[in-house]
């Protein structure tokens, strides 16, 4: 059993969590554009007045697909966490981060084909396809950006689950792939239950030096839009 100390901002979740010894502390906050204003915060509350090396064994960072200010963040803080302690940092992909939640909030069922989805913000979205079978998501082929009309060509298997934002553009996902689907936009990776699965073992902590971690950018031609193009949020 390790202690974990793992966070994730690659969506407006600014999410961070220490989990050792059968002990979980989180902070879980929606600060869309903020996270390296609460981040470090959190991480003071979390500890407690600790040192971090007499608290954690391990850093598990969200490497993305997401927010591309956001991976930064996330990859920022955690190598230079790693860097000062000399500790070792574990990547995880954001997606299947946002799969667990679901999973631990009793959203998925067993056998659900289930896709995974953040909203690029640029007229796409970022998928990930997969099962949640025996309590886990099992990812099936790679993390993906295509427009909600071009979903098609990543499967042909309809869902049964839809979560995260992505899940927004709902109304233009061909019929043939979300007719069965479930939807759960407001689902975003949850620190928490990540520094559990990993600090358990239920998930496979992966030890590497803080240099080899970094963002994973899933782009493909992708047409940057600025803010004033990309219309209203809500």
């Amino acid at each position: 059993m390790s202690r974990v100390l793992a966070l994730d901002t690659a969506t407006p979740a600014c999410t961070l969590a220490l989990y050792g010894e059968g002990n979980l502390c989180g902070r879980h906050e929606i600060v869309a554009r903020a996270h390296n204003r609460h981040i470090l915060g959190m991480l003071s509350a979390i500890l407690g007045g600790r040192a971090l090396a007499d608290a954690v064994d391990i850093i598990a960072c969200g490497i993305g697909p997401g927010s591309f200010t956001g991976l930064r963040v996330a990859v920022s803080v955690a190598q230079g966490l790693a860097w000062s302690q000399n500790m070792p940092v574990h990547g995880f992909c954001s997606l299947e981060a946002q799969a667990h939640t679901a999973g631990h909030q009793g959203l998925l069922q067993e056998g659900d084909r289930v896709l995974s989805a953040i909203d690029a913000q640029i007229d796409q979205f970022y998928g990930l396809w997969g099962e949640w079978r025996d309590g886990a998501f099992l990812a099936d082929g790679e993390a993906f950006v295509c427009a909600p009309e071009g979903l098609l060509a990543e499967s042909s298997r309809p869902a049964t689950a839809v979560i995260g934002s992505g899940a927004r553009y709902e109304d233009r996902m061909p019929s043939e792939v979300t007719s069965a689907a479930r939807w759960f936009p407001d689902v975003t990776p949850d620190a928490r239950v990540m520094a559990e699965l990993l600090g358990d073992g239920v998930l496979a902590l992966q030890p590497e030096p803080a240099h080899a971690l970094s963002p994973q950018y899933v782009q493909r031609e992708i047409g940057w839009k600025k803010l004033s193009e990309q219309g209203r949020r809500d």
